[in-house]
């Protein structure tokens, strides 16, 4: 029913793991993901890396002026 049209997703059994309330499991058996309720997640993923990123620029930049 999706098409020859190339997919792209998670594995809901992977992400039921981790975060089992945005994974919904169907009548069938089959598992889907409530991508939506991934969207603030995901954003506050991207915010923690890019603080991070930041404070290993600083602390080298730091390292090469002490050289």
């Amino acid at each position: 029913s999706l098409g020859e049209q190339r997919q792209v997703g998670l594995i809901a059994q992977e992400v039921e793991a981790v975060l089992p309330q945005v994974v919904a499991t169907g009548t069938d058996g089959l598992k889907s993901i409530d991508y939506g309720r991934l969207t603030a997640l995901l954003v506050e993923v991207a915010k923690a890396q890019q603080r991070e990123i930041a404070a290993l620029t600083a602390r080298l930049a730091a390292l090469e002026a002490e050289r």
